[in-house]
């Protein structure tokens, strides 16, 4: 049997693992011990850590500066931060050393099954590439750029085109810094080029999709419908950029990682449709119909003659209108209308 020393992270995370099988090794700063420790508050030969007749592992502290700490043992609960000069090692204790931490493992306990890679792993390192992450951005920039050009009637002036671009650019980039930097807090990964890709990939394809729906929009005049396909279209997109997101930054179960990845989106687009389907039934004083101008050759349908489509097309408002000569008319009848026995009747008795 053996011990295994593990210098480990604040957050868990083995950095360097020492297998001891000889009955003696020292830790410290010097490159003599077995026990590498790059620290400055450690002392070249911090503490040793030996085993006895029995068997067992004995850790001392060799009259070292700032000491040695019991932190904690993962396993035992019972075991209480503390300051040692010599102190009986079981699996599971962590100990500091200046401001490293150890973490002692017998070589008797077994490991976790290993677990399988996900599929996403093989898209993760095609997509994690200089060349698709800042391609990815440059295709959505141009095609918003694009998009904005052709929706604009007036002179499109060189400096809007360069806000733009800019605007997308910095905003992908900030998305990707931001999950970056929680994957390195996390898990100690960053996959910034990764993030980078996910969120060009689908800011490009969402781009994409609000061209298409104009087109729609433009041949059958769906706008009424229009923000509740956006929002159709957000809940399926969002989901996965999330999830992979989440993969990619956050140590959860897969099940948690798919709940958060669903229930969030779909929490806010849910408010959301729920106030544009109540919108849908709104009175509109004019016909909702498609503004775009568009080339024609993207008119799928064939165009009816106006003459046809103004004999086809029922009346918007169907409201009888009255005559002001008619209304005096009717007002002055009822005033001439002589009075009923029973009208006369009550105004005897009051």
């Amino acid at each position: 049997m053996a011990l295994i020393i593990e210098e480990i992270s604040r957050a868990h995370r083995v950095h360097t693992r020492y297998r001891m099988e000889e009955n003696r090794a020292t830790l410290g700063r010097s490159f003599n011990n077995a026990v590498i420790i790059e620290d400055p508050h450690a002392d070249p030969v911090h503490a040793e850590v030996v085993r006895d007749d029995d068997g067992c592992y004995v850790l001392r502290d060799l009259d070292s500066l700032n000491g040695v700490q019991l932190l904690r043992n993962r396993r035992d609960k019972s075991v209480k931060q503390a300051q040692i000069r010599e102190h009986l090692i079981q699996s599971g204790d962590e100990i500091q050393i200046g401001k490293s931490c150890l973490r002692f493992t017998d070589t008797d306990n077994s490991v976790p099954a290993a677990i399988p890679l996900h599929s996403a792993e093989s898209v993760f390192d095609r997509i994690a590439t200089p060349a698709v992450a800042f391609g990815l951005c440059l295709l959505f920039a141009g095609l918003s750029l694009w998009l904005r050009y052709l929706g604009t009637a007036n002179l499109f002036p060189w400096t809007k085109g360069v806000e733009i671009v800019t605007n997308t650019i910095i905003a992908l980039l900030l998305y990707a810094a931001v999950w970056s930097f929680i994957g390195r807090v996390v898990r100690h990964e960053s996959h910034f080029l990764a993030h980078l890709s996910i969120a060009g990939g689908a800011a490009l394809l969402y781009t994409g999709w609000q061209w298409f729906s104009t087109v729609i929009d433009y041949n059958f005049s769906m706008s009424r419908v229009m923000p509740m396909l956006n929002t159709v279209v957000l809940a399926v997109l969002l989901p996965v950029v999330l999830w992979w997101a989440a993969y990619l930054a956050l140590n959860l179960t897969p099940r948690w990682r798919m709940a958060i990845a669903i229930l969030l989106p779909w929490g806010f687009l849910g408010l959301t449709a729920a106030m544009q389907f109540n919108d849908m039934d709104e009175f509109s004083e004019s016909p909702r119909v498609s503004k775009e101008l568009k080339y024609k050759d993207l008119l799928w349908r064939k165009p009816v003659p106006l003459n046809d489509f103004l004999a086809e097309a029922p009346e918007l408002f169907d409201i009888p209108l009255k005559d002001k000569d008619s209304d005096k008319a009717g007002d002055k009848k009822k005033a001439e209308k002589p009075a009923t026995a029973s009208e006369t009747g009550q105004e005897q008795e009051s």
